[in-house]
């Protein structure tokens, strides 16, 4: 029975190991567009 539990407490870790690297890819992915964005929109506002 320890068997069992340590499977399912393991694939639990594994399961939010992935859920936690997808949202860390999403708001890296998020940040660089913004960033390239902002570069963007700051290229057509110099004087010069």
């Amino acid at each position: 029975m320890d068997f069992v539990f340590n499977q399912i407490v393991g694939d639990g870790a594994n399961l939010f190991m992935v859920i936690v690297a997808i949202v860390i890819g999403f708001v890296g992915g998020l940040s660089y567009v913004d960033k390239v964005r902002t570069e963007e929109k700051e290229k057509g506002n110099r004087p010069f």
